[in-house]
């Protein structure tokens, strides 16, 4: 099998870095530059995913887009690597309700606009997903309880953007706990072709 990550360093890719690193996949890294928010950056035609942005994961010449698809798809091809529950697991719908608040509730409301702009449904939406993240990581547990690729998924974004949940405690000890993690010091080492982010 034949597996390219299309990466832009200093990006949201960099978490699929850290999963493959967790996995123990056997990739190779094509650096691509994207357009980014501030301006910078452009489209880069050597780019395969459709919209030019990052990640793309390429396997045997098939392109797979969307982080939270690609980490599913992941987890489900490196089930050895035990980084999320299988099919028959009875965790299974719980990992994939993770998976979904991330994508429709933390990704959509912090992207969307400033916190004093939100409506009723997004402080709501962000409300819960705090309590129960907050509740999942006490007393030093991930997620799942177990390190699993929600804490890469959910983690890299605080790893990021530390603002996007509230100051203090559980929140602080769990970037740091995450961050310790051998797997993301060498995706770190990768992140950048000369081996600097």
């Amino acid at each position: 099998m034949s597996m390219i990550i299309h990466h832009a360093p200093q990006s949201r890719s960099t978490r699929l870095l850290w999963l493959l690193e967790e996995l123990g996949a056997d990739y190779r890294i094509h650096y691509v530059d994207i357009l980014r928010r501030e301006g910078q950056g452009r489209t880069d035609p050597a780019n395969p995913h459709p919209l030019k942005q990052a990640p793309a994961l390429e396997i045997d010449g098939q392109v797979l887009i969307e982080s939270v698809l690609i980490f599913l798809f992941m987890t489900d091809r490196h089930p050895e690597a035990g980084l999320a529950p299988g099919p028959a697991d009875p965790r299974r719908a719980e990992y994939l309700s993770w998976l979904g608040l991330y994508n429709n509730v933390l990704e959509t409301v912090l992207t969307s606009s400033p916190p004093a702009g939100w409506n009723e449904t997004q402080k709501a939406a962000y409300a819960e997903l705090d309590r129960r993240w907050r509740t999942a990581i006490q007393g030093g547990d991930y997620i799942l309880g177990d390190f699993s690729a929600l804490d890469i998924l959910f983690g890299s974004l605080l790893q990021w953007f530390r603002a996007a949940m509230p100051a203090g405690e559980p929140y602080d000890a769990y970037v740091q706990r995450i961050g310790a993690r051998p797997a993301l010091k060498r995706a770190w080492a990768k992140d950048s072709p000369d081996g600097h982010i």
